[in-house]
């Protein structure tokens, strides 16, 4: 009883844990299942996939067969009115690189000087490192970034008082950060529920950031394998996915 008593004190703490340690994680085994890719967008008829929140066009999402299932059933613990609003799924190992990158080299604009160990945490703290050994959990199709669409079909408020996707606002990044007003709290609960009891878990620095069968969804449940490496899309999923890519850019260009 002791011994199970603790390792579910500290599953509890891994889930709320803003720090998830790269050197444990790396520990974990990986032994792929097997679960197949499915797109988003067909099989999870009763979720929202938004558009490319930096473009404004459609996007086609992809994630394990298991993770949309389990999508599907997050999005029935919902009260009335309200949808999952998916803004991203499965990405490349290389869209990773690209992501990561792109955040380190912020800080390294915003504080200048610093040295590289440092500017690491700081990207670390937002986007898995793509260079260790755990594969980057959007990598394996097993990780779901999503906020909730409210009952007047607009997305609602998860940060408030800061407005999302503004500098202000990664002081809330944290699922159970401080400083929240009532209804970003409240709508941050529906999520929290509707996804927890899908079966997935949380990183505690994202509120947004939900997984299962990755490396770190493994650590949060205190578990030594995970059941999903790094995945692959099939030519056809790939094509589509690409087609969606390339109509963002057209329709960008006809715009200047």
């Amino acid at each position: 009883m002791g011994a199970a008593r603790n390792q579910k004190n500290k599953s509890v703490k891994r889930t709320t844990s803003v720090v998830e340690p790269i050197s444990e994680i790396n520990k974990i085994k990986i032994v792929d299942n097997g679960d197949p890719m499915v797109e988003l967008n067909s099989y999870c008829p009763r979720i929202v996939i938004a558009t490319n929140w930096r473009t404004g066009a459609k996007q086609v999402l992809y994630a394990r067969r298991q993770v949309a299932d389990m999508l599907n059933i997050a999005a029935r613990y919902l009260p009335k009115g309200y949808k999952l609003d998916v803004f991203s799924a499965f990405r490349s190992v290389e869209e990773q690189i690209e992501i990561y990158n792109r955040v380190y080299r912020r800080f390294k604009r915003q504080h200048q000087g610093a040295p590289k160990s440092l500017l690491r945490r700081l990207a670390n703290r937002f986007v898995h490192p793509p260079d260790i050994k755990t594969p980057p959990g959007h990598s394996t199709g097993g990780c779901i970034d999503l906020s909730l669409i409210g009952p007047d079909g607009k997305e609602v408020n998860m940060t408030k008082p800061f407005k999302w996707r503004t500098p202000k606002s990664r002081r809330v990044t944290a699922t159970y950060a401080e400083g929240l007003h009532l209804d970003a709290q409240q709508h941050r609960k529906i999520l929290i529920e509707a996804m927890t009891k899908a079966g997935f878990t949380n990183y505690a620095g994202e509120w947004w950031h939900w997984s299962y069968g990755d490396s770190c969804w493994a650590w949060r449940m205190g578990k030594t394998t995970a059941l999903y490496g790094v995945a692959q899309l099939s030519e056809a999923q790939k094509k589509k996915r690409e087609r969606a890519a390339h109509s963002a850019v057209k329709k960008k260009t006809k715009k200047k």
